[in-house]
């Protein structure tokens, strides 16, 4: 699991470089592209409190699985802060995360491994 993640710190940051480049020949449009969702996704990354990370901490640490409507404003934070993370991979699965039917379809699985982990 180290290994794969260590591969791939190193081959996304270079595949996002090499997408950017030969779909936005231009260097406004990646520039105008980055600052954009960028500016979304710390709007959709701060729409949700602080308070909820303590609430779903607070939950895995007693055993419990979290609400779905917790796990629902995560998710909203994630694809946010994917957003505000420079690139088109990130931008397109930040972008897929904060669609609420994607949220929806992701819900069981997420649950499923936390209540996994937690058991």
């Amino acid at each position: 699991m180290t290994l794969l993640l260590g591969v791939l710190l190193l081959v996304f940051p270079w595949l996002e470089l090499w997408l950017m480049f030969s779909l936005g020949q231009a260097l406004p449009v990646i520039v105008l592209q980055g600052v954009t969702t960028a500016a979304v996704g710390a709007w959709f990354a701060r729409k949700e409190a602080l308070s909820l990370w303590a609430e779903l901490e607070s939950d895995i640490k007693n055993g419990r699985v979290p609400t779905e409507e917790g796990l629902d404003a995560m998710m909203e934070v994630l694809g946010g802060w994917m957003l505000v993370i420079p690139g088109w991979i990130t931008d397109l699965a930040g972008g897929a995360i904060l669609v609420p039917a994607v949220r929806r379809v992701l819900m069981a699985p997420i649950r499923n491994a936390i209540r996994d982990h937690l058991i």
